[in-house]
């Protein structure tokens, strides 16, 4: 009998550590803030990059390893390509393109943020108005200096 209720006790206090080790630490709420601040600053960015047709200050906003993944499959590395690819979009549309982000979900682990959200992009073509909007995923990645960046820019496939 004594061994029956040694080994509930230790199973009870085994299931307990495990539900423990779930709990978030105290200060996970400052954690979060702290990286939907830098999400949405950097998102800022992006939008005011756009309005300004500054691709280079779109292309500050990624990771040195940064990623964008095109809706065609091709993977555009590093802020320098992303710069390109950034500009190249830019000189497509008339000066002033409108572009609205707004983050629905994001998760927290560590030092990676998983951000899902719906753009859209207002713009002009040789003045005929235009639009492409949908919903997209992010990664951002904590840097070593403290500052958050973006590792990986996705829309996702309607």
């Amino acid at each position: 009998m004594k061994i029956i209720f040694f080994l509930l006790l230790l199973s009870c206090t085994a299931v307990f550590a495990q539900k423990r080790s779930m709990i978030q630490p105290k200060d996970s709420a400052a954690r979060y803030n702290e990286a939907k601040a830098a999400i949405d600053k950097g998102n800022a960015e992006w939008v005011e990059g756009w309005r300004n047709g500054d691709a280079a200050k779109v292309a500050r906003i990624f990771a040195p390893n940064g990623v964008q993944l095109s809706g065609s499959g091709k993977i555009i590395r590093g802020p320098k390509e992303i710069m390109a690819r950034q500009k190249a979009g830019m000189a497509g549309a008339d000066p002033g393109v409108k572009v609205t982000v707004i983050t629905t979900k994001i998760w927290l682990d560590g030092t990676t943020a998983y951000e899902a959200g719906k753009y859209k992009y207002e713009y002009t073509v040789k003045g005929v108005p235009g639009t492409d909007e949908g919903k997209y995923v992010t990664i951002w990645k904590r840097q070593n200096n403290g500052d958050w960046k973006l590792a990986m820019d996705m829309g996702v496939p309607e």
